[in-house]
């Protein structure tokens, strides 16, 4: 992480800069252990037969729903941070093997691309979990600049930091709730 310009000189102390930007790393920092928690609920116990289990051939697996969960956060948090994603920095794509390309995150995935998303729960944490790492990172030094900062120019309007941190905890809580759901009603004899 850069050290930001005030910092560097000394314009801001650091307790000053920490007492102005404590509620909004608190915030952050809390809704996105939030996540991590849930993805721990999820996988705990997690045999492969329900992890990859599907109720329609058209339908997510929790494998699925975790993984691209993950990913998702990883490579949002990871551009707006400046960082390489730890899916590549850490070798979570070699370690997950996917047959699908590198720098896939499951947008857009037809069934068949679905189904290829297969791994156990100490995979899907672990990663998570290297996510959810770099994640904090980024959060203990935001500063009010930085949220505001502008990160996507593609929409109208433009995309800052902080819309986008908050894009990233609803995507994730709902797929994070779909997968909890689907839990809930894989059939007994799986």
């Amino acid at each position: 992480m850069a050290v930001s310009a005030r910092k560097v000189a000394g314009m801001a102390s650091p307790d000053a800069n920490h007492a102005n930007h404590a509620p909004a790393r608190e915030l952050l920092r809390d809704a996105f252990t939030r996540l991590i928690e849930h993805a721990d609920d999820l996988t705990d116990g997690l045999a492969d037969e329900v992890a990859n289990y599907r109720p329609t051939p058209e339908a997510n697996s929790i494998a699925w729903l975790l993984w691209h969960s993950a990913r998702v956060q990883d490579v949002q948090v990871a551009h707006i941070a400046g960082v390489e994603q730890v899916w590549t920095r850490d070798g979570w794509v070699d370690r997950f093997g996917l047959d699908l390309p590198r720098d896939d995150t499951g947008y857009g995935h037809s069934a068949a691309e679905v189904g290829k998303v297969r791994a156990p729960a100490d995979l899907l944490s672990g990663y998570y979990h290297a996510v959810h790492q770099l994640t904090l990172e980024y959060v203990a030094a935001v500063t009010a600049a930085e949220l505001s900062r502008v990160v996507d120019t593609n929409w109208d309007p433009p995309v800052t930091a902080s819309m986008r941190l908050v894009s990233i905890i609803d995507d994730c809580a709902q797929h994070l709730g779909q997968a909890a759901y689907l839990r809930g009603i894989v059939p007994q004899a799986q």
